[in-house]
């Protein structure tokens, strides 16, 4: 479940710049986000995601019987926390006694591969909107503004799966592969991720003004104000009869 978690970054990046890129070049697809045919296949991705995650797991870590790794894992486990962690454990022991470990490298070249075309797609996005921003003639002045603002803060979200998320992910999957080192991430990794929600969040509302009046709105008293009486005089006039 942790595992698949990294592909919801992966989903809303890519959904962020679809929205964007469409607003901008095809704003007649747009109403397709409201539409059940696109929606369930957006909703079905994360979902096929976390059975990857779960099948790449099962079938090409370790983490079963007495191997060197789990035993090294289970002292470092008593050495930082003080306690002991024996089961649970899934392992990419990438040079196994020293030799290739063909099934650990097929799980993280499939994840990277999941990693890199998501990166690129949104990239890609990215830049065709901001072209598309910057050449259309066919919005006003307060609307290319509004895209620009809209376009800035999508841009800025996505920095924070990329602190939060990808590079957490490189330090601990990618970098033991090379045996290089991963300093504090392996600490670090659980609590980054978990920031990403919260973070993703604050982001838009710290660059759209409407956003941060909309919060700020929820926590405000309103103003009760006092109670006042009216008096309404109605009178008529009768005309004498001639």
């Amino acid at each position: 479940m942790y595992c698949s978690c990294f592909t919801v970054p992966f989903a809303l990046m890519i959904i962020h710049f679809v929205y964007r890129f469409w607003s901008i070049r095809h704003p007649h697809l747009i109403p397709l986000f409201s539409k059940k045919i696109f929606v369930v296949p957006v909703a079905c991705y994360p979902v096929i995601a976390f059975v990857s995650w779960l099948l790449l797991a099962f079938y090409f870590t370790t983490g079963e019987g007495e191997e060197i790794a789990k035993i090294i894992l289970r002292e470092e486990t008593i050495k930082r926390y003080g306690f002991e962690l024996r089961e649970g454990w899934l392992i990419l022991h990438h040079w196994e006694n020293g030799l290739f470990n063909k099934p650990a490298f097929a799980c993280v070249a499939f994840v990277d591969f999941i990693m890199i075309v998501s990166f690129s797609i949104a990239s890609a996005l990215a830049g065709l909107t901001f072209y598309h921003i910057k050449r259309t003639e066919a919005m006003s002045l307060e609307t290319n503004n509004l895209q620009r603002k809209l376009f800035i803060a999508v841009s800025a979200q996505t920095f924070v799966p990329v602190v939060c998320v990808y590079i957490p992910y490189v330090f601990v999957i990618d970098f033991p592969f090379f045996n290089l080192p991963v300093f504090f991430m392996d600490d670090a990794c659980s609590t980054l991720t978990s920031f990403f929600p919260a973070w993703d969040a604050v982001i838009m509302m710290w660059l759209m003004k409407d956003y941060r009046m909309g919060l700020i709105g929820m926590f405000k008293k309103k103003k009760v104000g006092q109670p006042e009486t009216v008096w309404k005089t109605v009178s008529s006039v009768v005309m004498p009869s001639t």
